[in-house]
């Protein structure tokens, strides 16, 4: 079960307490590390303008705004919430610029030798095109605070997640966005 603290820092994911600033760090780490392992060279800023991560490939750079949600529901509930500071995408080219969403899933597993639970760790990546999300939200300027629904798919073939996002009544299928390699970035 999840168990937001008083002081507003921290999550309890089954026992295992996970302060907010690390994972937003490690969702950014996470980020350039997919994008390193697809060719692109990173920086990270001296100072937050809302641009976590500039990539570049050839000669071509990329602007993104990386954010990292944990489950906000009851433990496993497939509900996911992250504020967006909209100006970041007003003031930043929507060609190149796009909103990471790191979906960082906390789960028990069983160990190799079943001597208990130990904790695992995945993530997916979500890459939003700025323009895409600014016209999803509706809205330019100020913070807006977006929801990512996930369920759990399973046919014969297959064994996926589906994302939604929803932001001020309007929903947008995130199956599209989501990467496992950052190539399509360049499209």
């Amino acid at each position: 079960m999840t168990d937001q603290s008083d002081a507003g820092d921290e999550w309890d994911y089954a026992g295992s307490r996970v302060d907010r600033r690390f994972l937003g760090e490690a969702g950014e780490y996470l980020t350039a590390g997919k994008l390193l392992m697809n060719g692109f060279n990173i920086f990270k800023g001296a100072v937050d303008d809302g641009i976590d991560l500039v990539a570049f490939r050839g000669e071509k750079f990329y602007k993104f705004q990386v954010k990292t949600c944990q489950d906000v529901g009851e433990f496993d509930s497939g509900i996911f919430m992250a504020s967006i500071n909209l100006s970041t995408f007003s003031r930043h080219d929507p060609e190149i610029t796009f909103c990471v969403f790191v979906i960082h899933y906390l789960s028990q597993s069983r160990s190799v030798d079943n001597e208990g639970q130990h904790t695992k760790y995945s993530e997916d990546f979500l890459v939003v095109p700025a323009k895409t999300l600014v016209d999803t939200v509706g809205a330019t300027n100020g913070r807006s605070t977006v929801k990512i629904f996930s369920s759990y798919a399973n046919d014969s073939h297959t064994t996926d997640y589906i994302y939604k996002m929803v932001a001020s009544g309007n929903e947008l299928i995130l199956d599209d966005y989501l990467f496992d390699e950052f190539a399509q970035v360049e499209q």
